[in-house]
C-alpha cells in the first residue's frame, strides 16, 4: 500500500465519487500514453483526459521496418491521433516544454491544468524508425521516399544490432539484390533475448547473405560514405544507403525540474506503483519511466498504462493501491516475411519460424486498435522466477550506464 494523498485543492466526496471530474494530462500520445487515455475514457464522471502530442498521429513503431524495408505502405501503421482512435478524450497537439506542480507548458505558451499527470513521452530514435515529423502526411511521404531510395538501393549498411537493426535486415533481404552489411557495436545480436534466438536470428542473417560486422563503431565520413572502424583493425568503407537503428534518449526535457530523472534522463519511479518519486499525483510509463531495458517494448508501455488508469481511479476514490507487477516478457523477432522466433520470459519458445511474422500480425491489429491485454490476467501467468526478480527490482542506473555509447543504445532499441 502506497501514498494516495491527493493534492490539496481536489475535493472529494466519500465513496466513489468527485464533486467534479478531476483533470488527468498525458503528455505523450503513443503507447502508454493513450493506453492511459483509453481505460479512463469511459469514467467521464470521475475525470476528464487531456492527451498532449507534438504529432498528429500514432504510429506504431514494431512494424514500421515493414513499411521502411519491407514494401508495405505505412497508412495502415499510422494512424490519425484524434477521437476516432480514444473517444471521450480532449486531443491538444503542442510539445510540452515546461512543468510547474498542477500544469504543463506548451511551446506555444498555453498551460494545461492537471490534477493527476501521466509522463509518456518515450525515447527519442533515430530517422527514419521514427521521426521528429508531426503531420502525418508528410511522415508518411517521408516513409516511402526511404522504402523507394532502399528498392534502388545496390549497397545497405544498417548500423544496430537490436531487433530493429535485425528485422530490417530480415525485410530487405527477403525483397531487394542489395549487399547488406548489419554493423554493431555489441558482440551479439539482440542480446537481451536468449541464448538460442542470439543463433538462430545471426545463422537466419548470414544464411541470407547478410554480413554481420561485430565490434564496430559506424561513422559517417561524408554524403553517402560510412566507416566501420574496429579497436585494432584496419577501417573499413561501406559506400550505400544507411539506416540507423540505435536510440533511446529519454524525452524528458520539459519535467527535468519538477520530476526526479536517474542518471541516464529517464524519470526516476517506484516500481510498485509507478509514481514519480515525491509525487503522488504524477506517473511514468512507458520507455520515458526508468526501468530495466528488457521492459522497453511496446507491450510493456500498454501494460503500464492499464494500470496508472486503475491507480488514478483507486485514487481518486480513496482506495489502497495496488503494487505493479511486471508479467513475463513477450518478444516476437520477424527475420523476414516467412521466418522469426518467439520468446516467452527468459526463454525461447518453441513455434515454427515461419508462424512468427504472422503472430506479428495479430500482436499488431490488437495493439494499433489500443485492445486490453489485459494486464490484470497477463500479471499471473507463470514465468522464470529469476528473470521477474529482476524485472521487478532494476538494477543500479549506474551500472547500466557503464554500459555506455552504441551497445547500450542498440539495447534500448531492440526494444521498440
Amino acid at each position: 500500500r502506497v501514498d494516495t494523498s491527493l493534492p490539496s485543492e481536489m475535493s472529494c466526496v466519500s465513496g466513489s465519487g468527485r464533486a467534479e471530474a478531476a483533470r488527468v494530462v498525458v503528455v505523450g500520445g503513443s503507447f502508454g500514453g493513450l493506453q492511459v487515455a483509453k481505460e479512463l475514457s469511459g469514467y467521464g464522471a470521475e475525470v476528464s483526459v487531456v492527451v498532449i502530442e507534438p504529432k498528429n498521429f500514432f504510429e506504431f513503431t514494431p512494424s514500421i521496418h515493414t513499411a521502411i524495408a519491407g514494401g508495405r505502405d505505412p497508412a495502415s501503421l499510422v494512424r490519425p491521433l484524434d477521437a476516432n482512435l480514444v473517444r471521450g478524450v480532449e486531443f491538444v497537439q503542442g510539445r510540452a516544454v515546461g512543468m510547474s506542480a498542477s500544469s504543463v507548458e506548451l511551446d506555444d505558451g498555453r498551460r494545461v491544468e492537471f490534477d493527476f499527470l501521466v509522463v509518456a513521452t518515450g525515447c527519442g530514435y533515430a530517422s527514419p524508425i521514427r521521426s521528429a515529423e508531426t503531420d502525418r502526411a508528410k511522415r508518411l511521404e517521408a516513409l516511402r521516399q526511404t522504402s523507394a531510395e532502399l528498392d534502388a538501393a545496390e549497397t545497405v549498411l544498417v548500423v544496430g544490432g537490436g531487433a530493429v537493426g535485425v528485422e530490417i535486415c530480415g525485410e530487405l533481404a527477403a525483397r531487394t539484390s542489395a549487399a547488406i552489411t548489419l554493423a554493431t557495436n555489441a558482440p551479439d545480436l539482440v542480446s537481451d533475448c536468449p541464448v538460442a534466438t542470439r543463433r538462430k536470428t545471426l545463422d537466419t542473417l548470414r544464411a541470407q547473405k547478410v554480413d554481420v560486422v561485430f565490434g564496430c563503431r559506424a561513422e559517417s565520413v561524408g554524403p553517402g560514405e560510412y566507416s566501420l572502424r574496429k579497436p585494432g583493425a584496419e577501417h573499413v568503407a561501406v559506400r550505400g544507403q544507411c539506416l540507423w537503428c540505435f536510440g533511446g534518449k529519454p524525452q524528458t526535457d520539459f519535467c527535468r525540474d519538477e520530476l526526479a530523472l536517474d542518471d541516464r534522463g529517464f524519470v526516476a519511479v517506484d516500481p510498485r506503483t509507478r509514481q514519480c518519486l515525491d509525487k503522488p499525483n504524477c506517473y511514468a510509463v512507458g520507455d520515458v519511466a526508468a526501468k530495466p531495458d528488457a521492459q522497453r517494448l511496446a507491450s510493456y508501455a500498454h501494460l503500464e498504462g492499464e494500470f496508472v488508469a486503475y491507480q488514478i481511479l483507486a485514487a481518486l476514490r480513496r482506495r489502497g493501491l495496488d503494487s505493479y507487477a511486471p508479467p513475463p516478457r513477450f518478444v516476437a523477432l520477424s527475420l523476414g516475411p516467412s521466418d522469426g522466433a518467439f520468446v516467452y520470459d527468459s526463454a525461447a519458445f518453441p513455434i515454427p519460424g515461419f508462424l512468427v511474422p504472422h503472430l506479428k500480425t495479430i500482436i499488431e491489429l490488437w495493439f494499433i486498435r489500443l485492445l486490453p491485454m489485459p494486464y490484470a490476467l497477463l500479471k499471473l501467468l507463470p514465468g522464470d522466477k529469476q528473470a521477474r526478480l529482476w524485472a521487478k527490482h532494476p538494477r543500479p542506473a549506474a551500472a547500466a550506464a557503464a554500459q555506455g555509447g552504441q551497445q547500450a543504445q542498440e539495447g534500448v532499441a531492440a526494444a521498440s
